[in-house]
């Protein structure tokens, strides 16, 4: 029997193991879509995905209904990527560790998708970030603003500064 989203959080938050489970079966790959797209390289992305999850399991109780589910989960992986982050802030991302993406069988789809993400990472955090909620995960400028605990005003900025340092190229993100 399918459960619907509220039911599962409400379960979850009263212990239900397996109503969290579900919560997060349903959450994993676009928990895991926006990791890859911050970080760029298929390990770290699992690591922030997994971290995330811990982070969810350990909050779900602060979770009070007054944002979209996913607008909460959101804000949880992008704080997550920050720790990731700055935890490696010493580390160089190679720009062919984007020429290889998984599951992709179209080289040139691979190769537009892998400049996309290398120009992506050149992008000071603020702008990927906004990038990322804007364009991969297809929030609107007012729930980006919400995640990211930002005017609406500075959302549209960043997506504007961002676009002129793309040139285009956020189609392929």
């Amino acid at each position: 029997m399918e459960r619907d989203e509220h039911t599962l959080i409400r379960l979850a938050c009263d212990g239900d193991a397996d109503a969290f489970r579900a919560l997060l079966d349903l959450h994993y790959r676009t928990i895991y879509k926006m990791a890859y797209h911050l970080c760029g390289h298929r390990e770290d992305a699992e690591d922030i995905t997994q971290n995330a999850c811990i982070k969810v399991s350990h909050n779900i109780l602060s979770y009070r209904g007054e944002a979209r589910f996913t607008t909460w989960l959101y804000t949880i992986v992008l704080n997550t990527f920050r720790d990731w982050r700055d935890l490696k802030a010493n580390t160089v991302q190679k720009a062919e560790l984007y020429e290889k993406l998984p599951g992709n069988d179209n080289p040139e789809r691979a190769a537009q998708i892998g400049q996309g993400l290398r120009k992506l990472s050149a992008l000071p955090p603020e702008e990927r970030e906004t990038i990322v909620l804007v364009f991969a995960q297809g929030f609107s400028h007012k729930e980006a603003a919400e995640i990211l605990g930002c005017a609406e005003s500075t959302v549209s900025w960043r997506v504007h500064e961002a676009r002129k340092k793309l040139g285009g190229m956020e189609e392929a993100i």
